[in-house]
């Protein structure tokens, strides 16, 4: 009998692991939908503007797709160049491409050039908690020039954990956010490293960002409007 009643359970728990799992999705999950972002120093003063634009959107079932262009501004308005890059969510993982961290200002100066991009995804679970540590990554960009390379560009993402569960206001409104923190090093000319926190929310995505540098605020941005 015992055995009957593990052979039951197991076979439940099976049917329960091979079920799709509900996704939460970190952007707005519309076709044409824009967030726009203020980005400002350590001072509080304006450094420029980045608008977000789902310019496709994919539903099957329970997994979700969407392209993102990102499209920056200097503090003039002036723009300084566009970035495309992917994020989904299956089977209960949502995926961003380290894509989202690629400077549009610098791949601009390098639109006329070879440029070869291999990133990772970072990992955000739907069942995500508070004292969850998440999963590292790295982006690389190799430029090259008539076949000889002329800059390495590594970003490595390390320390990813979920600190907390807070509400943040922006002008785009009040959001309940999960409080994500990492470690950032960039490595080209010289070394860079940085310490950050990220706040995310449902159907939104990032939705507040700071950046520290040996424990003092470099830069924020902040979401200011969703079209």
């Amino acid at each position: 009998m015992k055995k009957i009643l593990f052979t039951l359970a197991l076979t439940n728990l099976l049917i329960i692991c091979a079920l799709p799992q509900d996704c939460t999705f970190y952007y707005p999950e519309k076709k044409g939908a824009v967030l726009e972002y203020k980005s400002y120093d350590h001072k509080d003063n304006l450094t420029g503007t980045t608008r977000s634009q789902v310019k496709d959107f994919v539903k099957n079932g329970n997994n979700l797709s969407a392209v993102i262009e990102t499209e920056a501004f200097d503090k003039k308005g002036k723009p300084l160049g566009t970035n495309e890059f992917t994020v989904k969510c299956e089977n209960g993982i949502f995926y961003i491409d380290m894509k989202n961290f690629m400077n549009p200002q610098t791949m601009e100066a390098y639109k006329d050039m070879e440029v070869s991009v291999k990133s990772d995804n970072l990992l955000m679970p739907s069942n995500m908690k508070v004292g969850d540590k998440l999963n590292d990554g790295s982006l690389v960009i190799t430029v090259s020039n008539a076949g000889m390379k002329i800059m390495t560009m590594t970003t490595t993402i390390t320390n990813r954990k979920v600190d907390a569960k807070e509400k943040i206001t922006t002008p785009a409104g009040t959001f309940e956010c999960y409080k994500i923190s990492y470690d950032m090093t960039t490595k080209m000319m010289m070394t860079i490293k940085l310490n950050a926190v990220e706040w995310y929310a449902k159907d939104v995505g990032m939705v507040k960002s700071e950046s520290y540098k040996d424990g003092k605020l470099s830069g924020s941005t902040v979401l200011t409007s969703i079209e």
